[in-house]
């Protein structure tokens, strides 16, 4: 028997499970068949390893020899390998292939990874240069690629090079490619995503030097890079959430209307902009307090994590606890992980900073807001150091979390950290573990609630992370963007982008919070309408009028802005609170399937090429249609509707789709269409002030009839006990559509119907409309009560036909009759 070197690979391998050493004849064709999670292929100038999980997906490790740096500081991937039917066969080519249909093929210099007979990624192979080492990938033709975290970039990132380095962006708008959240992850339309589950500083170049080549390189840290197979979006992403997990659900609050801005100064100036909200009539969940909480000043003052002005602040926990039990307002607070030498922690804090190469603290001097220190967060101790201030604060009345300047803003190379904790037994230098730091940040309040309050969903919004920072219950927002045209429009991408990347919570400051030489309502408008389909809806902006006289102050709250804007915000966030059973069972979908929350056109499929040219619309769910207005004075715009047919959401008009149309869109309204055969469940409440009034009990429900068989799944829990998933302390009720003839019958079932024993009753208030040519309701056989009352039922302004229906958890059959 003779051993072959074919360039970087001796054909011998392990399988690990086995505990056994194979030698294969490169020239005969004896296979070997056997279970393993593991292969290994030695070659002069290193070592591959393949390993394997029950699903399409397989894990590739290189380890150059003499290489020294390869410490896996991320805790990125969490599913485990399994053992899986293995088949090697050897003659020309080598493969490994696993049972999920994954596999590798080794050819002389190259891996070529397939499923079935077509072959995904056509080469890979490792490279060294400078400081980087990474892979390059041999690219098609027409293949286009998503993802990579945070970039305000076309869609299709291929024909760019990008940095893989957190990073905040001050005032940022269209065409910025580096921000403050990147994520290692791009999607390919050819059915495959590429993983690189490493931290360090690194960049990405996808086909810009070389237009056939896709090149990830990186400065540190274990060369590991996942082959995660999908026909669609869909596929790759449940596949990738598989490995890094998927967001736990969010608190049912955490998707109303958030009060905020850049900053209130005062508990006397939080009544006057709560009490102008609540007078003006606009529903409310959340209230963030910039921090201003924490001192008089923005410089000098990072490190202080306690309300200093008594004068200011007289009674933190009354005044929270007062805006909790009457105004339903859960506060929330915002964090640094910087501690000032002019705070009154800095002494005490002083162990737990990141240190020189010598040990000693590290002194940052030319950060904005003062001289100081880094919190070492990967260090235990450290962490248990600020969990303390965090927890006082829980105390006083603190519902979530802000955690701002995470990247870290300022991280010098020359900084150390100490991983020990992780069992990374030398100091790592700041650009080994950049893109981690945000991320540990989260794992460490996440893991605190989980031992301290594990009854409490977290909200935590966030500015910078990693792969993987969606299980920690992360919100994150987008950055300083600029409050400008320019700003707005490059939100969709960035927003895409990283739903694309698995962080299916990401949103902006909407309205912009960059300072701004004047306020410009059209703006404003536009702004929110957008954010009214995102996954947070918080207005944030700089008004800082009364701190500085030379910064123009411009409300980011509703009630503060003239008319029209603030009837037509208005309307728009009373539109968001009547989704919120169909924006929270969009969580659900998260949590369980990894789905985003908005998705891109082609989300289910590469075929439609009109699809993949309208990047500036977006569904949100299955059954909505967006179609943001970002451009200054715009009347109309157009719009692509995929096949099917679609139901303009504010008079029911249908609308062929596979075609492009030019819709009108003034001041009032942006588009949004409906999918034919969708349902969308809506709260049925006259007046709505927050979710804590939300009562899933009464339901509309809004469907818009199809030619095609359709259904729909519901989702419901009380909206904030943990562990309600994995306890199945919760309700599906499922919808489906069946069309034939002049006929729908809609099957009505629930999941739990051991619920209703304890004479629980859900009521629906079934709407169709007029459009779609019923006019005959009958349930179980038997006329249906007619809606008699549909005030307050519905988001459009569409006519409809309705009927009441009582659920008591039996299966119920609808028929609509033409």
């Amino acid at each position: 028997m003779r051993k072959t070197t074919v360039a970087l690979f001796l054909l011998s391998f392990t399988t690990a499970s086995l505990a056994q050493k194979v030698t294969v004849n490169t020239v005969g064709k004896d296979p070997f068949n056997g279970k393993a999670e593991e292969v290994i292929y030695k070659a002069k100038e290193g070592e591959w390893t393949f390993q394997s999980y029950s699903f399409p997906v397989i894990k590739v490790t290189y380890k150059p020899n003499g290489y020294t740096r390869g410490e896996q500081a991320s805790d990125a991937a969490i599913a485990k390998l399994q053992a899986v039917n293995t088949k090697i066969t050897v003659a020309t080519s080598q493969t490994v292939e696993w049972e999920n249909n994954s596999s590798v093929i080794i050819q002389k210099d190259r891996l070529y990874f397939r499923t079935g007979r077509e072959i995904k990624v056509k080469a890979a192979y490792h490279f060294a240069q400078g400081d980087y080492n990474g892979f390059r990938f041999q690219l098609s033709d027409q293949e286009k690629f998503f993802g990579g975290g945070e970039r305000a970039l076309p869609m299709d990132r291929r024909g760019y090079r990008f940095n893989l380095y957190n990073a905040p962006a001050y005032g940022y708008g269209l065409g910025a490619d580096n921000l403050n959240f990147s994520v290692p992850v791009l999607l390919s339309s050819n059915g495959y995503a590429l993983f690189f589950d490493n931290p360090s500083k690194g960049y990405f170049d996808i086909g810009l030097t070389d237009k056939s080549v896709l090149e990830a390189g990186f400065v540190s840290g274990e060369l590991t890079f996942y082959v995660v197979f999908g026909k669609n979006m869909d596929e790759m992403l449940n596949n990738y959430t598989a490995i890094t997990g998927r967001q736990p659900l969010p608190p049912r609050w955490a998707l109303g209307n958030f009060v905020s801005r850049f900053g209130y100064r005062s508990e006397e100036q939080v009544k006057e902009v709560v009490g102008k909200m609540k007078e003006q009539r606009f529903p409310m969940d959340g209230l963030v307090f910039d921090l201003f909480w924490f001192g008089d000043d923005i410089k000098g003052t990072l490190g202080n994590l306690d309300w200093v002005n008594t004068t200011k602040w007289p009674n933190p926990k009354l005044m929270l606890e007062t805006q909790r039990t009457t105004n339903n307002l859960k506060s929330v607070l915002i964090t640094e992980p910087f501690i000032l030498r002019s705070s009154k922690n800095y002494t005490e804090a002083a162990p737990f900073l990141a240190t020189d190469a010598a040990g000693k603290p590290f002194e940052l001097t030319d950060l904005y807001f003062g001289n100081g220190g880094l919190l070492d967060v990967f260090r235990k101790p450290a962490q248990d150091w600020i969990w303390k201030f965090y927890k006082k604060q829980i105390g006083n009345g603190a519902a979530g979390w802000w955690s701002d300047l995470g990247e870290p803003e300022k991280h010098p190379s020359a900084i150390m950290h100490n991983l020990k904790d992780q069992g990374i037994t030398r100091l790592m230098g700041a650009d080994e573990v950049h893109n981690l730091y945000g991320h540990y940040w989260s794992k460490m309040l996440y893991e605190k609630y989980q031992s301290d309050y594990s009854s409490v969903r977290l909200f935590h919004l966030n500015r910078a992370g990693f792969a993987g920072s969606q299980r920690y219950s992360v919100f994150p927002w987008t950055g300083d963007v600029a409050r400008s045209w320019s700003g707005l429009k490059s939100q969709l991408p960035v927003l895409l982008g990283m739903s694309a990347s698995g962080l299916p919570y990401v949103h902006s400051d909407a309205g912009g919070f960059a300072a701004a030489d004047q306020a410009d309502a059209e703006l404003y408008t536009r702004w929110l309408q957008f954010a009214a389909f995102t996954p947070v809806f918080r207005p944030h902006g700089t008004a800082l009028g009364d701190y500085d006289k030379t910064v123009k102050s411009i409300p980011s709250e509703p009630a503060y802005w003239d008319e029209p804007a603030k009837s037509i915000v208005r309307s728009f966030i009373n539109l968001r609170y009547q989704l919120l059973p169909y924006n929270y069972t969009l969580g659900y979908e998260q949590s369980m399937l990894g789905k985003p929350l908005m998705r891109p056109l082609y989300y289910y499929s590469f075929n439609d090429q009109d699809a993949l040219k309208a990047d500036d619309e977006y569904l949100w769910g299955d059954n909505l249609l967006v179609a943001p207005i970002t451009g200054q004075g715009a009347t109309a715009r157009m719009i692509y509707l995929p096949e099917g047919k679609w139901y303009n959401l504010y008079d029911n008009t249908p609308a062929n789709g596979k075609q492009w149309i030019n819709h009108p869109a003034d001041i009032k309204s942006i588009p949004v269409f409906a999918r034919a055969g969708g349902f969308i469940p809506i709260w049925r409440a006259d007046t709505i002030r927050s979710t804590e009034a939300y009562n899933a009990k009464e339901l509309g429900l809004l469907y818009y009839p199809g030619e095609v068989a359709s259904s729909y799944v519901f989702y419901d829990d009380d909206g904030m006990s943990t562990r309600t998933l994995e306890k199945a302390d919760y309700e599906l009720v499922t919808f489906s559509a069946q069309p034939q003839g002049a006929t729908v019958t809609i099957d009505i079932k629930t999941n739990n119907e051991a619920m209703y024993k304890r004479k629980n009753v859900r009521k629906f208030t079934l709407l169709i409309p007029v459009q779609a040519g019923f006019n005959n309701i009958r349930v179980n056989g038997k006329p249906a009560t007619p809606a008699t009352n549909v005030k307050g039922l519905t988001v459009t302004i569409g006519k409809f036909i309705g009927a009441e229906i009582e659920f008591t958890g039996k299966p119920i059959k609808v028929d609509l009759v033409k």
